[in-house]
């Protein structure tokens, strides 16, 4: 393999990048009158205003009652998948009422404590949803427990605890494709950066239309100077250019913190959280 290379090396990189992936690229004293007025504009701008507040709070009440089942037909695990799909919408406030709701009808279960561990997490609430983590560590979540944990870690620039969360929750849970994701992308945080191919590689042929996964496959591939195919997986996949861009400027943010440690960068969420959507993938090719 290529050896890091310099920071002054990223510039030649990116043209031979653009270049490779140039056919996939598309060209992306007033009178009394007047006062009136103003009084009319301003009322009529402050309407304005309200009507579109309005219509955002409707908007969002909306998206969550999709999600809502009818009042008194609900089970437990049917709040529970109602939860979830708030989640899965990331509508994390929203989850955590419907889960004060749900533990009040039915009481606290390992489930609906995950739902809501990960909910804090995702709100901020980093030491209750580690507390929450924790008391499932050795029961039924405990592969999920020790996944979040992970996150943990990682949202909070840890990428070393984070690593061995995440190789605990696989030891548990060894065909999670986004968990070995995740694990991989900690991976790339740490000089054992390397070793994150194998779980790459296994998440990206578990769930090959993930594009949050091919993403970060095409990161290690740039990290580690292999920009010709780096540049190939990711016209093969049909990355758009906002997702490319955000592709490269990773790998060279990794490529300093290769090189440079001790050189505390801002922690990053994980790809798992921020690379948007999926798209199909005709073949699946695996990266040396």
């Amino acid at each position: 393999m290529k050896q890091l290379g310099s920071a002054k090396g990223w510039g030649w990189r990116r043209c031979l990048l653009a270049a490779a992936l140039a056919g996939s690229m598309g060209l992306y004293g007033c009178s009394t009158q007047v006062l009136g007025s103003m009084a009319a504009a301003a009322m009529a701008s402050s309407q304005a205003a309200d009507s579109q507040a309005r219509a955002e709070q409707q908007a969002d009440a909306e998206r969550a009652g999709d999600a809502t089942p009818m009042l008194g037909q609900e089970t437990q695990a049917s709040y529970l998948q109602v939860v979830a799909e708030l989640q899965r919408k990331s509508l994390w406030y929203a989850a955590l009422a419907h889960l004060d709701a749900l533990e009040q009808r039915w009481g606290v279960s390992d489930t609906s404590r995950l739902l809501r561990a990960d909910a804090l997490r995702q709100t901020g609430q980093f030491q209750d949803s580690e507390r929450l983590y924790r008391t499932l560590q050795s029961g039924s979540q405990a592969a999920r427990a020790a996944h979040g944990l992970g996150l943990l870690a990682a949202a909070q620039g840890q990428y070393r605890e984070a690593v061995a969360q995440l190789q605990a929750a696989r030891r548990l849970s060894p065909t999670d494709a986004l968990l070995l994701n995740d694990l991989g992308y900690a991976l790339l945080h740490t000089p054992q950066a390397r070793d994150a191919r194998l779980p790459l590689m296994q998440a990206v042929q578990l769930q090959p239309a993930q594009r949050r996964i091919l993403s970060n496959v095409a990161v290690y591939l740039l990290l580690f100077g292999k920009d010709q195919e780096a540049a190939q997986w990711m016209q093969q996949h049909q990355m758009g250019a906002p997702l490319r861009q955000q592709v490269f400027q990773q790998a060279q943010q990794l490529e300093v913190l290769q090189r440079t440690p001790e050189l505390a960068l801002p922690p990053p969420l994980p790809a798992a959280a921020s690379i948007p959507g999926t798209t199909a993938v005709a073949q699946q090719g695996a990266p040396s």
